[in-house]
C-alpha cells in the first residue's frame, strides 16, 4: 500500500455547504423569533414527582406579558449554551469526535480493522453486510450507544470503498442501522425503560410485539440497503455520492494492507483500542441497572474512546505524544463548522423556550386529540412527539415532559399507555435519525462532504417505506390494545 495516502486530517467540511446551512438556520432562528410575536404565551403547571418534572393535567393558562426583544433572539445561543451541562457535552463530543478519528488514523488501526475485517470475510461481502447491520441494529435497540456510533465510521467508509462500494453504503453499515435500532428499540433504558416507567407498565413489557417489529425493520432497510449496493456495483456513476467521494477515496484502504496486519506494535493499539469500546458497551449495559452510571454516561463514554484512541495511537509507536495532540486538534478543526451549526439549532430552542409558546402548541394538539378516534389520535401523539424534538433533542427529558400528558389523554380516547409510548418511541427515534437538526449527520455531512440534499436523495425511498412500517404498525397496536394496558 502506498505511503504517500493523505490522513483523515486532510479532510476539509464543503465551505458553501456549510454557509448555506448556516443561511437556513440564521432563517429559522428569524421563523422562532416571529413565532414567538404571533403564537400566544401559555403554560401548564408542573409538579415534582419522584425528582422528575410532569405536566399537570388540565393545568393549562394562558400568560400575560410582553415577548422578548429582537435582540434576545440573537443572544438565544450563548444563553443555551450557558443554561445546562448536557448542551456543552453534546458539543464537546462533537469536536472530539473528530480528533478521535484523526488519532486513531495516525495509529493505523483503522486500516488494520479494515484489513482484518476483509481478510477474515474474504469474498463473502454481502455476508458482512448482514452481519454488520444486524449488529449495529442490535446495539441501537438495547443499548445508549448513538452518538458514540462515530467511532465506526471511518472503520465501515474503509470496508465500503475497499470493496468498490461508496461512502453512503459506509454511512449505511454503521450510523444508520443504530439509529433505525433506536427508532424500534427492544429494551433500551432511554427510548423504552424511562418511557414505560413514566406510564406505570412493566420494566420492558411488550418485548413479544417490539421483537417483530425489529425484524420486520431490519428485513426493510437490508433490502433497501442491498438493493443500492447492487444498483452501483452495476454501474458506479449511479453512486449519489460519486462526484465528492473522490475527494475522500484515497483516504482510505484500496485493498488488505498485510504490511500493517503484520505489524505487532498496530495490533497491540488496536486491541487496546478495541478493549476500550468493548468498555464503553459494558457501561452501557451496567447503566441499564445503576441509575447513577447513566446520569454520567456521556462524559464517560467520551472518556473512554479518548482513552482508546490516545493510548492506541502511543501504543503503535507510530507518533509521539506532541503529535497526536496535534492531531486531535486538527480533527477538531474538522468538525468545529458542525459545531457552529448546532449552537444555532440550540439557539432556535432557546427562543421558542424563550417566547413560552411551546405549551400552547401542546396545548393545540391536545385540544384535537381529545374527543377523536384512536386511530386518528395516535398520529396527533406521534405528530407532538416529532415537533417536540426540535425543542427536547433528549429522549429521556422529553418523555418526563410530555408523555404524564399524553398517556392520561389516550387512555380515555381508548389507546392503551403501551401504544403511547410506541408512538412516542417512533417519533423521537425516527426524528433523531432523519432531521437536518441531527449532531450525528452534521458529523456525517463533514466527514464524507455530501449536502442534505444528497442525503435525503439516497434515504428517500428508505423514509417512504418507513412512513408505511410506522403506519401500519401503529394501526395495529391501537387495534389489538398493545398491553398489558
Amino acid at each position: 500500500m502506498s505511503e504517500e495516502k493523505l490522513s483523515i486530517k486532510d479532510v476539509r467540511m464543503n465551505r458553501k455547504a456549510v454557509l448555506i446551512r448556516i443561511a437556513v438556520l440564521l432563517a429559522m432562528v428569524l421563523l422562532a423569533g416571529i413565532a414567538t410575536r404571533i403564537v400566544p404565551q401559555g403554560v401548564f403547571d408542573r409538579q415534582t414527582i419522584d425528582g422528575h418534572t410532569v405536566i399537570v393535567e388540565n393545568s393549562f393558562h394562558y400568560l400575560e406579558g410582553s415577548p422578548k426583544s429582537i435582540l434576545s433572539w440573537f443572544t438565544a445561543p450563548f444563553r443555551a449554551l450557558l443554561s445546562g451541562s448536557t448542551t456543552l457535552m453534546i458539543l464537546l463530543s462533537l469536536l472530539f469526535m473528530g480528533g478521535i478519528m484523526v488519532v486513531l488514523d495516525q495509529a493505523k488501526v483503522v486500516i488494520y480493522l479494515v484489513s482484518a475485517i476483509i481478510k477474515k470475510f474474504g469474498d463473502r461481502k454481502y455476508t458482512l453486510v448482514y452481519i454488520l447491520t444486524f449488529t449495529m441494529m442490535l446495539i441501537g435497540a438495547t443499548l445508549s450507544f448513538y452518538d458514540q456510533s462515530g467511532i465506526f465510521i471511518p472503520i465501515t467508509l474503509g470496508i465500503s470503498f475497499a470493496v468498490g462500494w461508496d461512502s453512503l453504503v459506509g454511512i449505511g453499515l454503521s450510523y444508520l442501522p443504530i439509529a433505525l435500532g433506536f427508532s424500534v428499540s427492544l429494551i433500551n433504558p432511554f427510548t423504552v425503560g424511562i418511557p414505560q416507567s413514566i406510564a406505570g407498565l412493566p420494566l420492558n413489557s411488550g418485548l413479544w410485539l417490539r421483537l417483530i417489529f425489529f425484524v420486520f425493520m431490519y428485513l426493510l432497510y437490508v433490502t433497501f440497503l442491498m438493493s443500492y449496493i447492487r444498483k452501483i456495483e452495476a454501474d458506479p456513476t449511479k453512486s449519489i455520492t460519486y462526484s465528492t467521494d473522490g475527494m475522500i477515496r484515497h483516504l482510505f484502504p484500496s485493498e488488505l494492507d498485510e504490511e500493517i496486519l503484520g505489524d505487532r506494535k498496530v495490533r497491540k493499539a488496536t486491541l487496546w483500542f478495541v478493549g476500550c469500546v468493548l468498555a464503553v458497551f459494558l457501561y452501557s449495559v451496567a447503566s441499564l441497572f445503576v441509575k447513577a452510571l447513566s446520569a454520567i454516561a456521556m462524559p464517560v463514554m467520551l472518556l473512554f474512546l479518548m482513552a482508546g484512541a490516545i493510548g492506541g495511537a502511543l501504543i503503535s509507536g507510530r507518533v509521539s505524544l506532541k503529535d497526536v495532540l496535534k492531531g486531535m486538534i486538527q480533527g477538531m478543526k474538522i468538525t468545529a463548522p458542525a459545531v457552529l451549526v448546532l449552537i444555532l439549532i440550540v439557539g432556535i430552542r432557546q427562543i421558542i423556550i424563550d417566547g413560552q409558546i411551546m405549551d400552547t402548541l401542546l396545548y393545540y394538539f391536545y385540544s384535537t386529540i381529545e374527543g377523536t378516534s384512536p386511530f386518528f389520535a395516535i398520529f396527533i401523539i406521534l405528530l407532538i412527539t416529532m415537533l417536540m424534538e426540535f425543542v427536547v433533542g433528549s429522549a429521556s427529558a422529553k418523555a418526563f415532559l410530555i408523555l404524564p400528558l399524553l398517556i392520561p389523554l389516550g387512555n380515555l380516547i381508548g389507546i392503551t399507555s403501551q401504544t403511547v409510548v410506541q408512538a412516542y418511541l417512533y417519533g423521537d427515534g425516527f426524528a433523531n435519525a432523519f432531521y437536518p437538526t441531527s449532531t450525528m449527520l452534521l458529523i456525517i455531512s463533514g466527514i464524507i462532504n455530501i449536502s442534505f440534499a444528497q442525503w435525503y436523495r439516497w434515504t428517500g425511498k428508505l423514509i417512504g417505506r418507513i412512513v408505511l412500517f410506522v403506519v401500519v404498525t401503529l394501526l395495529i397496536c391501537v387495534a389489538i390494545h398493545y398491553g398489558p394496558f
